[in-house]
């Protein structure tokens, strides 16, 4: 059975994941300890893992003008640097022929208003997968999952009326807000053997949103 380190795992879509697979799953997550993803000291030491997915992320919509220099240092330390922890923490962990999952978003990518700080770091993320999808071949692949607005408890206040869903799903052509199962499942699949042969990518899943109009 394969031995798969989920980072945040007290998140709603890592939730599903466990729920739904029958891997070894090894959960870290600040809410119930003092692991802190950017505290190496915090890290426990783990040996011979065939998988790895980090889920810590924020939701800071606002328009641009009403940042704060913290508000970018905070999301891009949740998002980036406690990423770039993890993964220098447990590289030599990780076994032949294991599998990375990153998450970003479709903002990365798709211009959207008050979305320049996660887009930004979101950014980041995509391209460290990649770099390190280069360099860590043919040992580890890396690959990222670029969802659109998925319902987590995490993206409640956006929608929590009839009225604020339905202009979402109106956005996307599949006329549907994203469901936790969606990223669990290809999640799922990137760390499984099935997906031997794929690595670098960017995967999104989005409805429709980011290509289709």
């Amino acid at each position: 059975m394969k031995k798969i380190l989920i980072v945040g795992a007290s998140s709603d879509i890592a939730s599903t994941l466990q729920r739904d697979n029958n891997y070894d799953f090894i959960n870290l997550t600040s809410k119930e300890t003092d692991f802190n993803i950017l505290d190496p000291s915090t890290f426990p030491k783990l040996e011979k893992l065939d998988g790895l997915v980090y889920f810590p992320g924020t939701v800071n919509l606002r328009p641009f003008s009403n940042y704060r220099e913290r508000d970018f240092q905070k999301d891009y330390e949740v998002n980036v640097l406690g990423l770039v922890n993890i993964l220098k923490n447990y590289q030599l962990a990780l076994n032949q022929n294991s599998s990375v999952v990153t998450i970003s978003s479709i903002a990365a990518d798709f211009g959207m208003p008050f979305h320049a700080s996660i887009a930004m770091c979101k950014a980041s993320v995509e391209a460290l997968t990649r770099s390190l999808a280069a360099e860590w071949a043919p040992k580890v692949r890396l690959n990222c999952i670029a969802p659109s607005l998925v319902e987590t408890k995490m993206t409640e206040r956006l929608t929590n009326s009839d009225s604020k869903k339905e202009a979402i799903e109106n956005k996307h052509p599949l006329k549907k807000i994203g469901e936790t199962s969606d990223i669990a499942n290809m999640i799922s699949f990137l760390l499984s053997d099935k997906s031997k042969w794929i690595t670098g990518q960017t995967i999104r899943i989005d409805g429709g949103l980011s290509t289709i109009r």
